[in-house]
């Protein structure tokens, strides 16, 4: 079992934005996380324990979210530099890199024993298009994510945000306890009832654009992941789609950037909302 809730290794703007929400569900991931056997027990642990299995994907999630567009970027720096996007070229390169580490088929093979290199079918290319490495032909949590399915996570941010940790420790103790701030005089002086009232408004202003983002993220991997996963399944796939693969490593990029307004989605709807974003 992990020890400690893991941070995204990222000075990108979107990765210091999940990081910030993964600070804010690390208590929660601390008071649901079991110690002991018994700690399973009872219908609270159970409660718990459901709890502590969804912390474990949203952390995964914010993870694999950062990481899945600088695989695409990457990947379509890789089709236009190195393989002069050319569909073809890229999918006949990544068949052969395939069959020399995996080997494959009889049909993939002359007589001789050697590798064919002509009279390659699209059927036999399919799988080693451009698409089909963005695309994940497997059960996986950034293309079976729905926006929907990190309300959750939202709600628990926003909770994060209306409990401090002075307040658990008094409840807790029951006794009054006396934090300290220091003032811009650098002196160190108490923490005011009020001081600790305008700390939850703040936070709660905070997670709720934490919360904006992270729906917006996932709706934009949505419509980026199906998109992906059209082309990679229909003869798209075997053209060189120079425009669309562009326009998917701008979205993504600007994703990453937080310049929701320079994806496809944004710059071609009438209507924009979210407009600080």
């Amino acid at each position: 079992m992990k020890h400690m809730i893991q941070h995204i290794e990222s000075n990108l703007p979107l990765a210091i934005v999940f990081n910030k929400v993964i600070s804010k569900i690390t208590t929660l991931w601390i008071m649901t996380r079991p110690r002991i056997f018994d700690d399973t027990k009872g219908e609270e642990a159970a409660f718990k324990m459901i709890t502590y299995y969804q912390i474990l994907l949203w952390e995964k999630w914010l993870h694999e979210v950062v990481k899945r567009l600088q695989e695409w970027i990457t990947t379509i720096d890789e089709y236009f530099d190195e393989f002069n996007g050319s569909w073809e070229y890229y999918a006949l390169s990544k068949r052969l890199d395939f069959l020399n580490e995996y080997g494959g088929d009889d049909e993939d093979y002359n007589p001789d024993g050697s590798i064919k290199t002509t009279g390659i079918t699209h059927e036999q290319l399919k799988y080693h298009t451009v698409f089909y490495d963005l695309y994940h032909e497997c059960v996986d949590i950034v293309q079976d994510t729905h926006p929907q399915n990190l309300y959750p996570l939202l709600n628990a941010i926003e909770a994060n945000s209306r409990v401090s940790v002075i307040d658990i420790l008094q409840k807790v103790s029951g006794k009054e306890i006396t934090a300290y701030t220091m003032g811009d005089d650098g002196q160190f002086r108490p923490v005011t009832f009020a001081d600790r009232e305008l700390h939850k408004v703040l936070e709660m202003v905070e997670a709720h654009d934490y919360g904006q983002i992270i729906i917006i993220v996932a709706m934009l991997m949505e419509q980026l992941t199906q998109c992906i996963e059209t082309a990679a399944k229909s003869e798209t796939a075997f053209l060189d789609n120079h425009d669309l693969l562009r326009a998917i490593q701008t979205d993504a990029k600007a994703i990453l950037s937080l310049n929701f307004k320079d994806t496809r989605h944004f710059r071609s709807s009438k209507t924009i909302c979210y407009d600080k974003f």
